[in-house]
């Protein structure tokens, strides 16, 4: 018998053709969904929906890194893992690997229904804990801490925790249009001081508290079967996720000398198969190993023609610094470091989490197509999860895909 959930039908494997299809970019990984990429004539359609069922912590760091090394899996880095193209067990391991990579990186479950109250609520306690031990060293974090918003943002949050338990629908639904009601303007207020700030650590700051209130507002919306207006709300709070994150890639992370991460201090910290997908996500252009040779075009030449202004034979104008008369600054141990400890992190944790938005649009238009609310989908999936799963995963094809 074959199992299916929400028409969609319960497989074992991932073909290798959709491995292929990643390799050679006519497929994407968005999370925990791999979608037709934009520019190809199976652009935008589902392949696979790939959605974790085992109970994980997700609490990536928010003002610290993960660690110095990337140590994470992405597609272009599929053509180097494996010859065994059309061993369906490798492909698949591979495949689920990347999305568990990018789980932990972003900080969030890949399956929507997983990030419930309970989980938002783990996630706001942490973050405020790592704020508090900040305050004092951060002056720009004073407004935030003090923001009376954030003890309604608890209140509504702990409420929220066993709602799906409550038996008596009036009182359920009472609670939800509650939380519903106070989770907006605080959704509206965090978002206003997202796009306004001015400091990376604020911004990271502001991302978190953005991310935990669109999320329990849409998650609100969705089990109170208010389908359409809770996929509607997370698409617009996607979209303007992704417009503040490119700013804050831009101006704080990459600034004016991309081209840095090219060159040795970076090359176990940041591959360049991650690079090229963080200039994919900053500049909102799919070039892919392209970028590379525009960043070469960014460096001095290795045979350097400026003995006098102190630049040495294979110096590049590589630096956070570059100086009116555009000689070269080297970095210094503590400009190193930043971008170790702060920047590399901060990019990490933004393209995963791009990733992880695009997936949850995807579910959530699922949800709605059939008429779903998060909590009856996640004991649909419960019920297929001891004997359905692969590594942990789910692994969902559409009656309609292609392969």
């Amino acid at each position: 018998m074959v199992e299916s959930l929400l028409n969609l039908t319960v497989t074992r494997a991932i073909p290798s053709d959709v491995k292929t299809g990643l390799m050679t970019g006519q497929f994407k990984l968005y999370g925990g969904v791999i979608r037709g990429a934009p520019g190809t004539e199976y652009a935008g359609q589902i392949i696979r929906h790939l959605l974790p069922v085992t109970q994980q912590t997700i609490d990536a760091p928010i003002l610290a890194p993960i660690s110095r090394a990337l140590g994470t899996v992405n597609i272009y880095q599929l053509q180097r893992l494996s010859g065994q193209a059309s061993e369906l067990t490798t492909a698949t391991q591979q495949i689920l690997q990347i999305a568990t990579d990018t789980m932990t990186l972003s900080g969030l479950n890949l399956a929507v229904t997983a990030v419930g109250f309970a989980v938002l609520n783990e996630k706001l306690k942490s973050l405020e804990g790592k704020l508090n031990e900040i305050q004092q060293e951060v002056r720009a974090l004073r407004t935030l801490m003090e923001l009376e918003e954030r003890a309604k943002l608890r209140a509504a949050l702990r409420d929220l925790l066993n709602v799906v338990t409550i038996k008596n629908l009036d009182h359920r639904h009472e609670m939800l249009f509650n939380s519903k009601n106070i989770l907006a303007p605080i959704s509206l207020k965090y978002k206003e001081l997202f796009a306004s700030t001015d400091i990376l650590e604020t911004a990271m700051a502001y991302e978190e508290y953005f991310c935990i209130t669109s999320l329990a507002h849409a998650r609100c919306l969705a089990e109170l079967g208010m389908l359409e207006m809770a996929n509607r709300d997370l698409y617009e709070a996607s979209e303007f996720w992704e417009t503040q994150s490119r700013r804050i890639v831009n101006n704080f992370l990459l600034g004016d000398s991309p081209e840095r991460f090219l060159f040795s201090d970076f090359a176990q910290d940041v591959p360049v198969s991650v690079l090229v997908e963080w200039l994919d996500f900053a500049y909102q252009e799919e070039k892919g190993y392209g970028w590379i040779d525009e960043l070469r075009g960014q460096t001095r030449p290795w045979y350097a023609q400026d003995e006098k202004a102190g630049i040495a034979k294979g110096f590049s104008s590589v630096g956070k610094i570059l100086n009116r008369r555009n000689r070269a600054v080297k970095l210094t141990e503590l400009d190193l470091d930043q971008d170790r400890e702060m920047v590399i992190p901060s990019f990490q944790k933004l393209v995963a989490r791009s990733n992880v938005f695009e997936g949850y649009k995807s579910q959530y238009e699922l949800l709605e197509k059939n008429n779903v609310t998060p909590s009856k989908f996640e004991s649909e999936v419960a019920l297929l999860a001891q004997n359905a799963t692969v590594d942990g995963f789910l692994i969902l094809q559409p009656a309609e895909s292609i392969i």
